[in-house]
C-alpha cells in the first residue's frame, strides 16, 4: 500500500466486497489492508476502520477505492470530465463534468458543487465510487458538476475542509463577473450562475450544511446567492442519543470518534453547531443562505434519526425557503455510490435529478 499517496474509501466493507462481484469495478487494487512495515512502526494515532497514523508521519488510508483518470468521454454515459486547479495556496483541485447534451442547448447548465463523503479522511474526488456516481447524476440531471478534493485529515483537521467549499463557491461565482484567477471554460461557457447547488453525502453533506450557513450571513462575489442544497445522509451527531441510537454505546459510538479526530478544538466538542446544527444555542436555520433543500434519509443509515430532526427543525425554523424529506427505502448510506445499478439507486438518482433541474 502506498501509505500516503492513495485515497481510500470509507464505505462498509461489506459494501465494497459486494463491488467486487462488478465486472466495473477494479477490486484487485482495493484490498490491501496493512502495509508490509506496519509491524516495525510505531502508530500515533488511528481511527478503525478509517485511518492509521505513524510516528514517522506517514498514514495509511484503510479500505482503498482507488483513483480514477478523468475521461473525455464516459462509454456509459457520454459525460465528460477533467481535473482542474481551483487555488494555489493552500493547494485546491477539483474534478469537473460535462454532459454529452451541452452542445445540443442554447440554455446554461445548473451547476452542483459536490463534496464526497468518508469521515473527513478518506476518499477523494478522484476515486473510483465518486467519478462513477457522478458521470450518472451529471447524465441524468444535465448539469456540470465540479467535485471538490478538499484537504483531509490528519494534516488538515478540520475547519480545513470547509475553508476549501468556500473557496470553491468564490472561485466558482468569481466566473460570473469574469474576474476568475485560473478560469475554466467549461464554467465560462456552459454555466448558469444563477442555479448554483451545493450538495454531498455523509460529512461531504455537513460540509455543504456548512457552507449554506456561512452563505447565509456572507456573501459571494457579485452578491450572486446558492439556489439549493442536497443533503444526502448528514453526518450530524450530538452529546445526547436522540431516536434509536443506542444509549450504552453513545459515547464510544464512531460518530463521536470521528468528530473528535476531525475538529480536536472545535468550541463545544460534539455539540459544535457544525455537527450538531439543532444543539440549544445553536444558530438558527432560518439563516440558510439557499432558497430550497433536498434532505435524503435511508432505513439503515446511523444518522437517520439526526437527519429527521434536522429537517423538522429547518421546517420550523421560520426558514423563507423550500425544504423536501426523501426517504431512499431500506439501505445504507451511500449506497447509490456502490449499487447503482440497483432500482432504489437509480430512483434516488431521478429524485435528486429532478430537483437540480
Amino acid at each position: 500500500m502506498n501509505s500516503e499517496s492513495g485515497r481510500l474509501g470509507a464505505q462498509p466493507l461489506h459494501l465494497l466486497t459486494q463491488n467486487c462481484n462488478s465486472p466495473s469495478f477494479p477490486c484487485n487494487s482495493i484490498f490491501s489492508t496493512f502495509p508490509t512495515m506496519a509491524n516495525e512502526k510505531e502508530i500515533v494515532k488511528e481511527l478503525l476502520p478509517l485511518i492509521r497514523v505513524y510516528k514517522d508521519g506517514t498514514v495509511d488510508r484503510l479500505l482503498s477505492s482507488p483513483n480514477v483518470p478523468p475521461s473525455p468521454e464516459d462509454p456509459e454515459t457520454g459525460v465528460s470530465s477533467k481535473d482542474i486547479v481551483i487555488a494555489e495556496n493552500p493547494f485546491l483541485s477539483a474534478r469537473i463534468f460535462l454532459p454529452k447534451s451541452h452542445n445540443n442547448h442554447t440554455h446554461k447548465l445548473p451547476i452542483l458543487v459536490y463534496f464526497h463523503g468518508g469521515a473527513f479522511c478518506v476518499e477523494s474526488a478522484f476515486s473510483f465510487f465518486v467519478h462513477r456516481y457522478l458521470n450518472l447524476l451529471v447524465s441524468e440531471a444535465n448539469i456540470i458538476a465540479v467535485s471538490v478534493d478538499f484537504r483531509l485529515l490528519p494534516h488538515h483537521p478540520l475547519p480545513a475542509a470547509y475553508e476549501d467549499g468556500w473557496t470553491t463557491l468564490q472561485w466558482i461565482v468569481s466566473h460570473a463577473t469574469n474576474n476568475a484567477t485560473n478560469p475554466e471554460p467549461w464554467l465560462l461557457n456552459y454555466a448558469d450562475f444563477n442555479k448554483l447547488y451545493v450538495g454531498g453525502d455523509t460529512s461531504g453533506a455537513n460540509i455543504a450544511h456548512d457552507l449554506v450557513m456561512r452563505a447565509g450571513t456572507e456573501s459571494l462575489p457579485g452578491d450572486l446567492k446558492i439556489l439549493g442544497a442536497i443533503l444526502c445522509c448528514s453526518f450530524f451527531w450530538g452529546s445526547k442519543p436522540i431516536g434509536s441510537e443506542p444509549v450504552e454505546e453513545h459515547e464510544q459510538s464512531l460518530a463521536m470518534k470521528v468528530w473528535s479526530f476531525s475538529y480536536p478544538d472545535a468550541t463545544g466538542g460534539i455539540d459544535n453547531p457544525r455537527i450538531n446544527p439543532c444543539a440549544p444555542g445553536a444558530p438558527s436555520l432560518a439563516t440558510l443562505g439557499c432558497s430550497k433543500m433536498l434532505i435524503t434519509i435511508t432505513g439503515k443509515d446511523e444518522f437517520r434519526d439526526r437527519d429527521i430532526l434536522y429537517y423538522e427543525t429547518v421546517k420550523n425554523s421560520g426558514w423563507q425557503g423550500e425544504v423536501e424529506l426523501f426517504d431512499a427505502g431500506d439501505e445504507a448510506h451511500a449506497f447509490q455510490l456502490f449499487k447503482p445499478e440497483t432500482d432504489r439507486a437509480k430512483a434516488m438518482i431521478k429524485r435528486l435529478a429532478s430537483f437540480l433541474a
